[in-house]
């Protein structure tokens, strides 16, 4: 079973992960014109997205 220091460490790389990747794919809804974003909005999320999900892999050891 989880302990609790690890059921707290999923929740919080779950957590990044799903920020992460919200703002990547809201990113890229913006690049590609399908929702209404500035160009430069829509590159700072999708960039800043993308360097949630690797710290997330790289530096926290995956989502799960």
């Amino acid at each position: 079973m989880f302990e609790s220091a690890d059921t707290y460490g999923v929740v919080r790389n779950l957590a990044i992960y799903a920020v992460g990747v919200g703002l990547a794919v809201a990113g890229a809804l913006g690049l590609a014109e399908a929702i209404d974003l500035s160009i430069a909005v829509a590159a700072i999320c999708f960039v800043v997205g993308l360097a949630f999900v690797v710290s997330v892999h790289e530096y926290l050891g995956g989502p799960i």
